[in-house]
């Protein structure tokens, strides 16, 4: 299901920033330069490597705090703690996307001197090239509020879990 979403979200985003791209909606000196991309994506995985971290450092606790608050009820200690490796897949999947946009703006890079030699139709394929950027750019975006997402709800788990026994 995560290859089958992820290829809907690359369709429907390449067909908007084409559209985009195409229609001359946005000026683009920033957001599909490559060296703003380098940068960008550079950043985002080191923000996103330590939210790796902290995520997986509250693993344990969370696993504790799914115990000791099901502890009458094993069928929900179970189901809670085989969604613990769910959450960590999804967070590694955002973070291999990420280092996998950083290879194509490099490849896109390197490969943007031999599109100038294909004079034929420079047009188009430069509508095509940006439009991928362009893409990497709102796609990246996306997996930046998925991983803030995840570790607010994580956070959040953590923090009322803790609230309830203190209470307790």
């Amino acid at each position: 299901m995560r290859i089958t979403r992820l290829i809907i979200y690359i369709v429907v985003f390449f067909i908007i920033s084409y559209l985009i791209v195409n229609y001359d909606y946005v000026s683009f000196d920033y957001f599909i330069k490559t060296e703003f991309l380098f940068t960008f994506l550079g950043v985002f995985i080191g923000f996103a490597l330590t939210l790796y971290t902290y995520i997986t450092s509250m693993f344990d606790k969370m696993s504790d705090l799914i115990k000791e608050k099901y502890k009458n009820d094993p069928q929900q200690i179970e189901q809670r703690l085989n969604h613990l490796p769910k959450l960590h897949n999804e967070i590694k999947d955002n973070i291999m996307f990420l280092f996998y946009a950083l290879l194509c703006v490099v490849l896109m890079s390197v490969g943007e001197k031999m599109f100038l030699e294909l004079n034929c139709m420079w047009s188009e394929v430069k509508n095509i090239t940006d439009s991928i950027l362009l893409t990497i750019f709102l796609l990246s975006i996306v997996s930046l509020k998925d991983l803030i997402a995840t570790s607010f709800s994580i956070s959040d788990f953590v923090i009322k879990s803790n609230n309830v026994k203190k209470e307790a």
